[in-house]
């Protein structure tokens, strides 16, 4: 087990016993979502499960994925009938090619190198049914952590901390990252994460 691993193991185990909340950022993505309420939806980097509650309480189906086995004791504490994988995104993923229509990846992309982060999303890519769509919201650089305060820079916009790496995208890192994808929605969005702001990219993005 990595210490990245442990982190995030012990960073769950100190919320056990917090049911998941959510925002409402999904809303704007319903006609996207509706058209595919028959398939399975992949909530890849899920944490405690915010999006996979949002998900289920409107009955879509809802594979729920983290590298942290403690995140998903979480998910499948406080949501009853939950699904869930554990997973390295740094691995390929576990789904067949052109096998899933809509992948959501809210704050779980940003923890990567660049050659890292291309390689995940080549895999999703390579996962995603054609017109498929990934979903997502990523760090932005006008972010107040931006630079991880005390972090190392390791290479452009990715940093080392003391909780572990982090990206913050800008909107030509989204189109660079996404250049092999047509960018149906790309805009810089405030939202509250513990007790603070936070500034990020929201995106969607259909396989072409």
């Amino acid at each position: 087990m990595s210490e990245n691993k442990i982190y995030w193991n012990n960073i769950y185990k100190s919320i056990t016993n917090q049911k998941p909340t959510y925002d409402l950022w999904l809303n704007k993505y319903k006609h996207i979502l509706d058209k595919n309420k028959d398939t399975t939806i992949i909530d890849l980097g899920c944490g405690t499960g915010s999006d996979t509650l949002y998900l289920t309480e409107r009955n879509y189906k809802v594979l729920s994925c983290d590298y942290s086995e403690e995140a998903l004791n979480i998910v499948k504490s406080h949501i009853p009938n939950s699904k869930t994988m554990q997973l390295d995104l740094r691995e390929k993923l576990p789904f067949k090619n052109e096998s899933i229509s809509v992948i959501i990846a809210d704050l779980s992309l940003h923890y990567f190198n660049n050659v890292t982060t291309k390689s995940i999303i080549k895999e999703i890519k390579r996962v995603l049914k054609a017109n498929g769509y990934l979903i997502g919201r990523v760090n932005s650089v006008n972010d107040i952590n931006y630079g991880a305060q005390s972090g190392k820079e390791i290479e452009k916009h990715f940093y080392l901390t003391e909780s572990g790496y982090k990206r913050f995208f800008d909107k030509e890192d989204i189109e660079y990252y996404f250049r092999e994808f047509e960018i149906k929605c790309c805009t810089e969005e405030s939202m509250m994460r513990y007790g603070n702001e936070k500034i990020a990219w929201e995106f969607a993005v259909q396989k072409i």
